[in-house]
């Protein structure tokens, strides 16, 4: 892979990490009373930016890599938490919604960890 594919890959991993930080200050915003779309914070985990990015480019260009697809799995419970959460919110279940956002504040981290090790295999590997 040349010098120019490999500062495009990067390009992309950098873009879907901010993506996947904005989706999470929506669901922190969710939690804190602001009113969000649905579309600024899908629940469903191939619906998100970072999502549409990981099932679909990202997929392609590295899914050969096990650093990438180490993603998946925290990818998928900041999901199933944020739904959750969703549904806390609905029902105005607010106390109950900032514990599970500490969970998901948790599994983001450990997201951008593997989105890091993920940024450090392509820039060894090419």
């Amino acid at each position: 892979m040349s010098q120019v594919d490999k500062a495009e890959i990067l390009a992309l991993i950098r873009r879907a990490k901010s993506s996947h930080i904005r989706w999470r200050s929506y669901a922190q915003g969710l939690v804190n009373g602001v009113p969000v779309d649905d579309d600024k914070a899908p629940v469903r985990h191939t619906d998100c930016r970072f999502g549409q990015w990981y099932f679909g480019e990202g997929t392609r260009l590295l899914s050969d890599l096990e650093v990438f697809r180490n993603i998946q799995a925290p990818h998928e419970m900041l999901h199933g938490i944020y739904e959750q959460i969703h549904g806390l919110v609905a029902r105005n279940e607010l106390e109950a919604a900032m514990g599970k956002l500490q969970q998901l504040v948790e599994i983001s981290r450990t997201l951008l960890e593997q989105i890091e090790l993920l940024e450090q295999e392509v820039n060894a590997r090419w």
